[in-house]
């Protein structure tokens, strides 16, 4: 349970910019006090103060799934590119989102940038609007699925070739999930080991001969 206080001019005004924060249409969806009922001063002259509400809420109070919709059809349009949101998945920590679009290339982009820049705003503007924490993870012709499998396929490749050769291998940079992924692949592959290294997000594996 998350808590959050809203002021306005009135506590209907208070509740009206409650219900927009929370991405939310029914007030009766969401847990509520009024701390303060405000006071306006006669005529605009005298003391006044705001009204303030007190809310309890969880992510679910929140249509994350609509909010995110809403959102990244938005950013899609911004970009000119033509974008469907094909299905939307809500679990309880994270938001699968798969989007349908005649521009594919475009949303993806060179090994996955663009998708995981897509995916990052999304993720930040959601979370903002809907004060959720949950993740949104977008997809589109299931390229992440295809992503991992040759991710993993080129994994165990080169753990062939540096066990082999007796020579470190550094791969590109990656992010966190694909080096993770990268990791997870060798571990149980004695004959090398694997280690993340530089600085950022996109960090570089690199897989060296077990000695």
């Amino acid at each position: 349970m998350k808590v959050l206080e809203i002021e306005g001019k009135t506590v209907e005004d208070a509740t009206r910019k409650m219900m927009a924060e929370l991405g939310v249409d029914d007030v009766s969806k969401v847990k509520y006090e009024v701390l303060d009922q405000g006071k306006s001063g006669i005529f605009g002259f005298g003391v006044s103060r705001p009204a303030r509400l007190r809310v309890y809420y969880n992510d679910s109070a929140a249509d994350v799934g609509g909010i995110t919709r809403e959102i990244l059809l938005t950013i899609l349009k911004k970009m000119e590119i033509e974008g469907t949101v094909k299905d939307i998945k809500e679990g309880e920590n994270k938001v699968y989102v798969e989007i349908e679009s005649p521009k594919s290339g475009l949303i993806i982009g060179k090994k996955g940038k663009t998708l995981e820049s897509l995916q990052f705003l999304v993720n930040l503007m959601v979370n903002n609007k809907a004060r959720s924490e949950k993740k949104i993870i977008l997809d589109i012709e299931s390229y992440r699925a295809k992503r991992e499998k040759a991710l993993r396929k080129l994994s165990k490749e080169i753990a062939i070739k540096v066990a082999r050769t007796g020579k470190p291998w550094t791969l590109e940079p990656m992010n966190p999930f694909e080096r993770r992924l990268i990791h997870l692949t060798l571990q149980n592959d004695s004959r090398v080991t694997t280690k993340s290294e530089g600085l950022g997000i996109y960090r570089k594996v690199k897989i060296s001969p077990n000695r």
